[in-house]
């Protein structure tokens, strides 16, 4: 699944194509958006911002409509300018808004709705999000707050919990774990606040770093530029050298990466 990076950046890419900028050309399939008369109500609509919360995705138009994306594991934003050959089959484009000389397509996501801005920023997929891990600024008792209600949770499970703090994935929470020290294995309820909060300064800093260069890359080296502990089971530690653990974490079964001698 696409994290708070990847969203934050599709936000910033399409919002430089069309915020401001006046639907010449939409084409929708799906029935759920044939049925919602997605063509009809967003054609000739202005398109008046483009924001990321979390992995939400959310396109606002003067016509009082709003589009909401949520990516999940498959879905994907692409840009092309008019006459470009597309990367991806145009049977797996389910919206195309065209604006000027760019097409902005999403292909194959499994959240792609219509709905009216006022209904949908009430929402509560939206309204109960915690805060994003990537909009400043960022409200710390607010999470700390939120993050006392997981207390009964393991650390690596209850950082994900999108209520809680909206934005952490599965890869940036090994890597943020990690580079804070923080044992994943660790109830919530005995880190202290000041870990907590190390926690969420280094997910920010290098979430900022993915949406800029447009990948989950934490180490930069020596060496070939890759992550301290996520996707390396098995290979030595960055750190210390001993071998990178592996293992399902949480409620939904995702896996988490650590070293058991940096993070103990």
């Amino acid at each position: 699944m696409p994290e708070g990076h990847t969203i934050h950046r599709a936000a910033r890419r399409l919002r430089s194509v069309l915020a401001g900028n006046r639907l010449e050309r939409v084409s929708a399939r799906g029935a759920h958006l044939v049925a919602a008369k997605a063509e009809q109500r967003l054609r000739g609509a202005t398109v008046t911002e483009v924001e990321a919360r979390g992995k939400h995705l959310l396109i606002h138009t003067d016509a009082g409509w709003s589009i909401h994306s949520h990516l999940r594991m498959d879905g994907v934003w692409h840009l092309y300018r008019v006459g470009d050959v597309w990367k991806k089959s145009r049977r797996r484009a389910w919206l195309q808004l065209g604006a000027g000389e760019w097409d902005a397509v999403n292909f194959d996501g499994p959240i792609l709705e219509i709905a009216r801005t006022e209904e949908l920023l009430r929402d509560r997929r939206l309204t109960e999000l915690g805060p994003d891990i990537l909009v400043e600024p960022f409200d710390d008792a607010n999470f700390l707050r939120r993050m006392r209600r997981l207390n009964a949770q393991e650390i690596g499970e209850a950082v994900m919990q999108q209520r809680a703090v909206a934005g952490i994935g599965n890869i940036y929470k090994s890597e943020s774990l990690f580079i804070a020290g923080i044992d994943p294995w660790r109830r919530n309820a005995d880190l202290s606040d000041e870990e907590l909060l190390s926690i969420r300064t280094t997910a920010t800093r290098i979430m900022q770093d993915g949406v800029l260069d447009a990948r989950a890359i934490t180490f930069t080296g020596p060496g070939a530029p890759g992550r301290w502990a996520y996707g390396r089971a098995g290979e030595p530690c960055r750190r210390c050298g001993a071998p990178i653990q592996r293992r399902k974490q949480g409620a939904d079964q995702r896996s988490t990466y650590w070293c058991e001698n940096c993070q103990s």
